[in-house]
């Protein structure tokens, strides 16, 4: 790995922690959106049953969906020190190769110096490149919940239609979740996409 796919890699995985925040913020509006649909459901009565209950479903949902967040984002900070520490290596790596290469004599001083470095670098390398795998691996993973989060939201609106006198409060409400939803999984795809150029 050269300096410019470092800087790369960098700038992409900070460039996915942005994308992470958005969507960590997306699950604290469904958290809020769904508490907002079980206080609609209590107020609507007895004709609401099943929209309370795909609201505390969606509250169910949004926590796993924090927990994940929460997960993803010390991943992509390991991440971002492991890059770190990469670049700091080539760059002894280098300073060590023109010291080695101006200084014939010093080779078999400096040359185990460089070998150890060498192998530093190429496994710090290695556990980077499985860090990326893995974060992909946890992004599709949310992917898939959103996913099941769709159809909850989906189901919050045809449970609205039961909503008698509270019909249009539960309708607004379950298209806020359903809105929320779609803006969680284009930002996890986008995400997705993200870790496939790195």
């Amino acid at each position: 790995m050269n300096v410019i796919e470092q800087e790369s890699d960098l700038s992409l995985s900070v460039s996915i922690n942005q994308g992470l925040k958005q969507v960590v913020d997306i699950s604290h509006q469904i958290n809020l959106v769904a508490m907002n649909a079980i206080l609609v459901a209590k107020r609507a009565g007895a004709q609401s049953a099943g929209f309370r209950v795909v609201a505390m479903e969606l509250r169910v949902f949004s926590q796993k969906m924090e927990e994940i967040m929460s997960t993803l984002s010390r991943m992509i900070f390991q991440l971002v020190r492991r890059i770190a520490a990469l670049r700091k290596l080539e760059k002894n790596l280098r300073s060590i190769n023109r010291t080695v290469t101006k200084n014939v004599n010093g080779i078999h001083h400096i040359g185990d110096a460089f070998e150890s470095k060498q192998q530093a670098y190429q496994d710090l390398k290695n556990a980077t490149d499985q860090e990326w795998q893995a974060l992909e691996k946890e992004i599709r993973r949310s992917l898939n919940l959103c996913s099941s989060g769709a159809m909850l939201s989906h189901n919050a609106r045809i449970e609205a239609a039961y909503g008698g006198s509270m019909l249009a409060d539960m309708q607004q409400v379950a298209g806020r979740i359903e809105e929320i939803m779609n803006q969680a999984i284009d930002h996890l795809k986008h995400l997705t996409k993200s870790t496939r150029t790195a």
